[in-house]
């Protein structure tokens, strides 16, 4: 491959590749090589369609009858020379390039806060179904929670009562001093009233005391 100031060769074969697309795969390396040549650009895959595009363009301009190169490329000699494009042609394709790859890369920034964004989500959920799963348990506990205040409201009510009664009967106490009780229960008859006087006062003997009886003229008394 011969090298020249203003201009670089390569091999026809390739350029035919190039122009023709037949075994362009195969050709691919020397391809690049002469686009990033001719239109002073770094060929990757943003860049080489348009690279591509601009020098078919200028050269089929250049040479109408390289159209027809399809199966005729031993008529052209074994290498061909190429150019760097103009410099008008060169600015517009890196321009178009620049603008190209700042907006996918771009895209590329916003794809990734989509993909943080869809994370973000995804750990939400997650938490969410937690936190469902969380309510339903409580809800389940706060059941039987009510269950037990129930039950506990009922024994308070029981107890309620029977402090009543146990209330009334010692009222009942204070104010006649024994509790009565029916007729029938116990066995014998009703006490007496507490307020009546009992048969005999206290410190005194009763006529009636012991088993003899006292005179009702003497002071004596006898068994």
């Amino acid at each position: 491959m011969a090298e020249s100031v203003d201009r670089k060769v390569f091999s026809m074969g390739m350029f035919a590749a190039y122009l023709t697309g037949d075994d362009k795969d195969s050709n691919m390396a020397g391809i690049k090589e002469m686009l990033g040549y001719m239109t002073q650009l770094e060929i990757d895959n943003t860049s080489l369609p348009f690279a591509e595009a601009i020098a078919k363009a200028w050269i089929y301009e250049q040479n109408p009858e390289l159209i027809d190169i399809k199966g005729k490329a031993d008529q052209f000699g074994q290498h061909v020379s190429v150019p760097v494009l103009p410099e008008a042609v060169t600015a517009q394709v890196a321009g178009i390039v620049a603008e190209l790859k700042d907006t996918q890369a771009k895209n590329s920034e916003q794809a990734s806060k989509i993909s943080d964004l869809e994370k973000k989500l995804a750990e939400t959920q997650a938490k969410l179904k937690d936190a469902s799963a969380k309510v339903t348990t409580y809800e389940a506990q706060l059941g039987e929670g009510e269950k037990k205040l129930q039950v506990s409201e009922t024994k308070i009510v029981d107890y309620t009562g029977k402090v009543d009664t146990l209330l009334a009967k010692i009222e009942e106490v204070i104010k006649h001093g024994v509790v009565s009780a029916a007729p029938g229960e116990g066995g014998g008859d009703a006490a007496a009233p507490a307020g009546d006087a009992p048969a005999d006062s206290a410190g005194e003997i009763s006529d009636s005391f012991g088993f003899g009886t006292v005179d009702d003229g003497g002071d004596s008394f006898g068994f």
